[in-house]
């Protein structure tokens, strides 16, 4: 009989490493937003992968890995991101594996702040290095002999979290390491996040795809209602900035700036769900909301 193991696994790194973009790979679904803008990530996103037997990995166990996708590591300046540097901790506290996710680059300051965090860490923590479809063997091999003399990790491991190159050996090293148990959840489930927080995402996504650098991170994304029919799911949402000139941007020309990223949303959104979606996007100005901390508590609540 295969041995099954389970466990949580944290990803963490430096803002725009790549951490959505191997989780949305490895369970084979969008579930985190991603962008070219750092910060993307917010809350910890969590995604579930379910191997049934290990053959697909060319692993002697089954498995079942929660990966907990963090928000990238940064000197926090309002209450938004001291919230976020509370996740990552909390995260590692959760977690029985750790992924240090970063570039084939020498240690930077943000990895040298990550290394105090992880230093008296008890688990188990790999090095992955990300990105090695774009940059040059030399680069990578630069990059792995910083971290080698920087910490004593279980695993060094490069991928490309975009193509899935080594992604497999990534996952056949995590079984190795993780302790064995029964599966938690069943095997088709993907996530144990409710549907409302991952379409919060996706919208948060596209709002930060066609407004590029026109909007700084200061837009969130509030669900406020969430209709669940036989044929269709009806979505209304509030897209919320902290100035009037910035709900201008959102909104754009005759409206076509919001239409445009609802559309997008809208398409991602019955992919999915898989059905048919009705989505309303409205956007409002709450200045000083990334310190308010009732609107925070308030936004996470309703998602």
């Amino acid at each position: 009989m295969v041995e099954t193991k389970v466990g949580h696994v944290a990803i963490i790194g430096r803002p725009n490493v790549g951490k959505s973009t191997l989780l949305n790979y490895l369970v084979g679904e969008k579930l985190a937003g991603t962008s070219a803008k750092p910060q993307t990530t917010r809350d910890v996103i969590r995604g579930i992968l379910t191997v049934p037997d290990g053959s697909a990995y060319q692993s002697p166990y089954a498995g079942q890995i929660i990966f907990l996708d963090t928000p990238g590591v940064h000197r926090p300046k309002d209450a938004l991101g001291e919230g976020m540097v509370r996740e990552v901790h909390q995260s590692l506290s959760d977690a029985e594996l750790l992924y240090w996710m970063a570039y084939p680059k020498p240690l930077g300051d943000v990895e040298r702040a990550i290394l105090e965090w992880v230093k008296d860490l008890s688990i188990p923590v790999f090095c992955v290095i990300n990105q090695i479809d774009r940059f040059p063997k030399d680069d990578l091999l630069r990059a792995l002999d910083s971290f080698q003399q920087a910490y004593a990790f279980k695993e060094y491991i490069p991928i490309s979290a975009k193509t899935g190159e080594n992604v497999k050996v990534l996952v056949q090293q995590t079984l190795q390491y993780l302790p064995a148990g029964e599966f938690i959840y069943p095997e088709d489930q993907l996530s144990d996040q409710n549907i409302r927080f991952h379409v919060q995402e996706l919208i948060r996504e596209k709002l930060y795809h066609f407004l590029g650098e026109e909007l700084p991170y200061d837009g969130a994304v509030r669900i406020d209602e969430f209709n669940e029919e036989a044929k269709i799911t009806r979505i209304h949402a509030t897209i919320v900035v902290e100035r009037d000139s910035q709900k201008a941007i959102v909104i754009g020309a005759g409206g076509e700036k919001i239409k445009q990223i609802g559309t997008a949303a809208r398409i991602d959104i019955e992919r999915f769900l898989g059905k048919k979606v009705f989505l309303e996007l409205w956007c409002k100005p709450i200045p000083g909301w990334k310190s308010n901390i009732r609107f925070l508590r308030e936004n996470q609540q309703r998602s």
